[in-house]
């Protein structure tokens, strides 16, 4: 209640009478009044010791200010991986609580599988960037590796708990021509198409691997078309290559193409231009060899035995250690030493086939008899064991004659088609790629093809 000043002394009292009268006035008031309620339309007197009137807004911000929240600070840190660090050490050189590294690490371990990321074993190079907040606590990682373009690790904080996950970062998608003439290899072809010969020369064959052996089938005159892709980052710089959408490779005796065709259910395969599947029984070579060292033959001179014998196998000359595959789907039937062979391994297949490898170094971890194997599984490992006078693989082809096994030549067997073809329903959709692919096999080299690319797949 406002304070007023007095100005001057007060006056003197009344008369006491006037007093006694004046209180008994105000009394009979009041005993008169108690019993009387207000109107609904009169207006009710309030006392200014009861209800104070409310202070201007403008006159209450300038007697209480009010002050707004402080901000939440938060601290960014990049930083790179040094030669011989792990992540732990790069953090905690960051001045980084080492209780917060721990638990970041951790979390790492438990969220994401160890043969994606390991943060014990990183790189030179490596990119960290880390967010903190006002009282340096871990809330955010972004880690990258060096050159790798398609990947990144995220480190989030959400409702106070850390937890990891693996990112796939978006590539752009490019389509090519590479084509070229084979003078002396495909290796030397390839390279002068202005592509790595490396990577391409590893996809042209597992597309023809059946059929073709690039190693030792090319000859002088050859041709060969691809349609590849080739994928870039963010950042525009070259990834890798994707897959071969198309190929054609035109040698002195025979030709073959491949279409790669996504059917309604996701599944890729190749098929060559009637809609058979390229997948065959039999892989056309069971390792990747330098050279054929004695091919089958009823009569060749024994290099340790120094007489004639008949030869009755392949031998494929290659380094110590390289890796040997099954050939086809089987069942082991023998693992271990045989005689002249040394280690080997016999593998029986369907429709009465059998294979043998001779000569290896070693075994496949846990290899026994009895075990099922998939093509292209690797089993063993060249070596020189038994009677070899180097490093080489003795390769055996079995077939079944009158109820029996007999030895004959691999390298003439039918390689009968093992999966299906394309069913009839999809056949047309199927030839309209096709179509579509052959006429960019008849583009130049480097020629960029992506927008006219076939798209989509055919609902079931």
């Amino acid at each position: 209640m406002p304070v007023r000043a007095y100005k001057g002394q007060p006056k003197s009292p009344k008369p006491r009478k006037r007093w006694i009268f004046f209180c008994l006035l105000i009394s009979v008031s009041m005993l008169f009044g108690l019993g009387k309620e207000p109107a609904k339309d009169e207006p009710v007197a309030k006392m200014t010791e009861e209800s104070p009137a409310k202070p201007d807004p403008v006159e209450a911000d300038l007697i209480l200010p009010l002050t707004p929240p402080p901000e939440s600070k938060t601290t960014r840190i990049v930083g790179y991986i040094a030669n011989k660090e792990n992540l732990t050490e790069a953090l905690t050189s960051e001045n980084i609580s080492r209780t917060e590294v721990l638990e970041l690490i951790d979390v790492l371990h438990r969220d994401i599988k160890r043969a994606s990321f390991n943060p014990n074993i990183v790189r030179r190079g490596d990119r960290y960037e880390l967010m903190l907040d006002s009282r340096s606590t871990i809330q955010h990682l972004k880690y990258t590796r060096q050159n790798n373009h398609e990947t990144q690790f995220i480190v989030e904080r959400i409702n106070g708990q850390l937890k990891a996950r693996q990112e796939n970062l978006p590539l752009k998608r490019e389509a090519i021509i590479v084509s070229g003439r084979i003078k002396d290899n495909i290796w030397s072809a390839l390279q002068k198409t202005g592509e790595n010969p490396a990577l391409l020369c590893d996809k042209l064959e597992y597309v023809f691997e059946y059929y073709i052996d690039f190693y030792n089938d090319c000859r002088t005159g050859d041709e060969f078309t691809l349609v590849v892709e080739k994928l870039y980052g963010k950042s525009g710089a070259f990834v890798r290559y994707g897959d071969i959408l198309s190929a054609q490779y035109e040698g002195d005796k025979e030709s073959f193409q491949a279409f790669l065709y996504t059917d309604p259910r996701g599944n890729r395969n190749y098929y060559d231009a009637k809609g058979r599947t390229l997948q065959a029984l039999f892989l056309r070579k069971p390792l990747n060899f330098t050279r054929i060292s004695s091919p089958f033959t009823n009569r060749r001179f024994h290099p340790i035995l120094k007489k004639y014998t008949r030869h009755h196998g392949v031998d494929y000359a290659a380094p110590y250690g390289t890796k040997v595959w099954a050939v086809a789907n089987g069942t082991v039937a023998f693992v271990g030493r045989k005689g002249p062979l040394g280690n080997y391994i016999e593998i029986e297949h369907s429709n009465g086939y059998k294979t043998g490898y001779g000569h290896l170094r070693g075994f496949a971890r846990g290899l026994r008899k009895g075990q099922r194997v998939n093509q292209k599984q690797t089993i063993g490992y060249v070596g020189s064991t038994g009677r070899s006078t180097g490093p080489h693989l003795h390769f055996n082809f079995y077939a079944t004659v009158n109820g029996k096994y007999k030895l004959i030549n691999p390298t003439r067997k039918i390689n009968r088609p093992a999966g299906q073809p394309i069913p009839e329903k999809y056949m047309a959709y199927f030839h309209q790629q096709r179509d579509q692919y052959l006429a960019l096999l008849g583009r130049k080299n480097g020629s960029i093809v992506t927008t006219a690319l076939p798209v989509g797949v055919v609902a079931e």
